[in-house]
């Protein structure tokens, strides 16, 4: 029943493409760093562009080499490319990427949701993890960013301990040489307002001193009734380049969301299932509006270090200090209860106050030499992490208050169910040394990277019950081999490895075991001489050790084997005034001992966007996204597939850019995700129109 194959027409399309690509070639224009780079996998245009970007090179694999030449998945979207494209947070950004569903947990105002290859990937920014616990961080704003980069399937030999999807790397906006300002208003559906500005540039004539102002404001209503969007974003940073071999820059933000939960975890019956007087709607709200909200604050400090010491060895160091905030106060309608016959049903209050305090750093040599007819691109490098997140002033219990999913009636907050109690806190200090090698040998790449980690996973239970300590040490590799043709075409296999601390007990007085995975990958790569083609094909299999899931006993927890299998296809192309995009992802994900499959994952997912300039100043685009069917926990229910369009027009003329989007044109109210058989129900993102205005000065 899960066989599978390479599927022959992918594939055959893939090896095709440079038939159908412009013969015309242009010289490729080169932009060296600090450190002159090996030749090919450093090139990069001096013009960035934002459609295709196959041959950026990226901060994921700790080296600077393209895509196109890393023998392994990885895909880079430009935040400005996915602002035309309608995205207003990360979570949209990747609704167009191969191989991530992005929004697999609906419409959201907390987090960016998406599993990558059918398993949740570790949220990054800059190269540091960013992202631990959950519902404990501030959501990263999308006008904050250059570019997103998806590293996908199992990454622990460059990141350490990191969920078995891969990583999802967000890359801050940096100080420039080149004086550039921008201010950006937006209007849009739901009530939203929108003031950025975005201000760069040298701070000094001799371009010593470089800095950067990014700067938000925004008041938004949601498509649910009483939920808000409201955020402020504050993001000053300074660089220092004394020479052309040293590069220091010091960032600080400060962020604020004033918003409210979005998921109203709706019972079964009336979403998925037919409801006593029909389906509840998107829109409905089953909080206390004044009460319910979720704010969080953040306060954060980044020093980004690039210093020569050779002309073939440099100096790279990141370190970070985050501390965040998030008060929680919301209610939902008890998972597994239904509503009666008029739509009564019952509600659970909960309250969390939580709290991260995280210290991140990664520090490395990296060498760039040749030896023979060999050239290699090394690593080695240290990073470290100490994060403590906590817990308190926590309820989540039945309200003595019901509410009427089709005619809420609000004012009845139980304010004798909030006891306020204490929650364990959790506590990682990790360090990794590692080691990444990139050697080119004519056509042939060899790219491998080794790790040690040293982790302690700590459970710091309340009161007088011992800690939970959960200590690693764990060696984990990677390996990839690519030919590069002449023509443009590569082909590579790659293998790779991950694990997973967990914390606590599985409920039976047992320690939960490390959970830990390995991918084998075999794809093609293809980017035109002339820079206008670019595509890309992967197979890929995961399979994961050890994967916690749901128990046999009330509040248990067991470990079981899962296994990821599929492929995946995309395709980016431009021709005269058209940019033309494609993918398509196929895969199974299920239990290895049981054989059902995991659930909210869509094993089945497309998307294309085709965009025409149609003058100087006119443009247009639209866009389709299939997402397939998915499952709850269990194998069910079955949650069915839906295709939704988007579509864009813009007009440049002079300082002014001006641009319309709309996302989910039909506007179609659809079921993004179940928890399983009988339980709750989430709605996926309706449509949302926003026009932008933006002036460059």
């Amino acid at each position: 029943m899960y066989s599978f194959r390479i599927p022959a027409i992918p594939l055959v399309f893939v090896i095709a493409l440079p038939a159908i690509a412009s013969s015309e070639e242009v010289a490729p224009k080169v932009e060296t760093d600090t450190l002159s780079e090996v030749s090919v996998s450093a090139k990069k245009s001096s013009k960035r562009d934002k459609f295709i970007t196959q041959d950026r090179a990226t901060s994921v694999g700790k080296s600077p080499v393209s895509v196109q030449d890393m023998p392994q998945s990885v895909t880079v979207v430009d935040v400005e490319q996915a602002r035309e494209m309608g995205a207003l947070n990360i979570q949209d950004a990747l609704t167009y990427s191969a191989g991530v569903y992005a929004g697999n947990f609906g419409f959201d105002t907390r987090i960016d949701s998406a599993s990558v290859r059918g398993l949740t990937p570790s949220m990054f920014q800059d190269g540091l993890r960013n992202l631990y616990g959950s519902y404990n961080n501030t959501r990263t704003d999308i006008y904050m960013l250059e570019r997103i980069e998806v590293l996908k399937g199992p990454s622990s030999s460059v990141f350490g301990q990191s969920d078995l999807g891969g990583i999802v790397n967000s890359v801050s906006k940096r100080p420039k040489k080149v004086a550039a300002r921008e201010v950006n208003l937006q209007y849009g559906m739901y009530d939203r307002k929108q003031l950025g500005i975005d201000f760069t540039g040298p701070l000094s004539e001799d371009g010593e001193w470089l800095y950067r102002l990014v700067a938000l404001k925004r008041d938004s209503g949601t498509q649910v009734d009483y939920v808000k969007d409201d955020a402020v974003v504050f993001m000053p940073s300074v660089t220092w380049q004394p020479s052309d071999k040293t590069s220091i820059t010091m960032q600080y933000v400060h962020q604020e969301t004033d918003s409210t939960v979005s998921a109203q975890f709706l019972p079964s019956r009336g979403t998925i299932l037919p409801g006593p007087l029909g389906r509840i709607s998107s829109r409905t709200f089953v909080g206390e509006p004044g009460w319910d909200r979720y704010d969080t604050k953040k306060d954060e400090v980044s020093l980004f270090v690039d210093q020569a010491i050779t002309d073939q060895i440099k100096l790279v160091a990141n370190l970070r200090k985050v501390n965040s905030d998030t008060i929680t106060r919301e209610h939902w309608t008890r998972v597994g209860a239904n509503p009666d016959s008029t739509g009564n049903i019952q509600r659970t209050i909960h309250a969390a106050d939580r709290s991260t305090n995280v210290f991140s750093s990664d520090t490395r040599l990296q060498g760039n030499f040749a030896l023979g007819p060999t050239k290699h691109l090394v690593s080695l490098g240290m990073d470290y992490q100490d994060a403590l997140w906590t817990e308190r002033n926590y309820t989540s219990t039945t309200s003595a208050f019901g509410i009427n999913v089709y005619n809420p009636v609000y004012g009845n907050v139980d304010y004798g169910a909030l006891v306020g109690a204490e929650r364990d806190n959790n506590k990682i200090v990790q360090t990794g040394f590692y080691l990444t090698e990139h050697m080119e040998w004519g056509p042939w790449v060899v790219s491998g990277a080794l790790r040690r980690d040293h982790a302690t996973n700590t459970l710091l239970k309340v009161g007088a019950t011992p800690d939970v300590d959960a200590r690693n040490s764990v060696t984990t590799g990677r390996l990839g081999l690519m030919y590069r043709f002449e023509s443009g075409v590569s082909p590579y296999v790659n293998y790779s490895e991950a694990f997973v601390p967990n914390l606590g007990t599985d409920g039976n007085n047992g320690v939960l075991k490390p959970t830990e995975g390995e991918q084998r990958e075999a794809g093609m790569k293809y980017y035109s001489p002339d820079g206008n083609t670019s595509a890309a094909f992967a197979w890929f299999e995961i399979e994961q050790l050890n994967r916690v899931i749901q128990g046999n006993t009330p509040g248990g927890l067991q470990q079981t084997g899962a296994l990821t299998r599929g492929w995946e296809v995309e395709a980016k192309h431009r021709m005269g005034d058209w940019e033309l995009l494609g993918n398509y992802s196929r895969m199974n994900a299920f239990n290895d001992t049981t054989k059902i499959r995991l659930p909210y994952v869509a094993e089945k997912l497309g998307s294309a966007w085709a965009q025409y300039k149609i003058n100087s100043n006119w443009r247009a685009g639209v866009g389709v996204r299939y997402l397939g069917d998915n499952v709850g926990f269990g194998g069910l229910p079955t949650v069915p597939s839906v295709t939704l369009f988007d579509a864009m027009v813009g007009f440049n003329y002079g300082k002014w850019d001006l641009r319309a989007t709309i996302r989910n044109i039909a506007d179609k109210e659809f079921i993004s995700w179940c928890r399983g058989n009988g339980q709750d129900c989430g709605y996926g993102e309706r449509q949302n129109a926003v026009l932008s205005a933006n002036y460059t000065f």
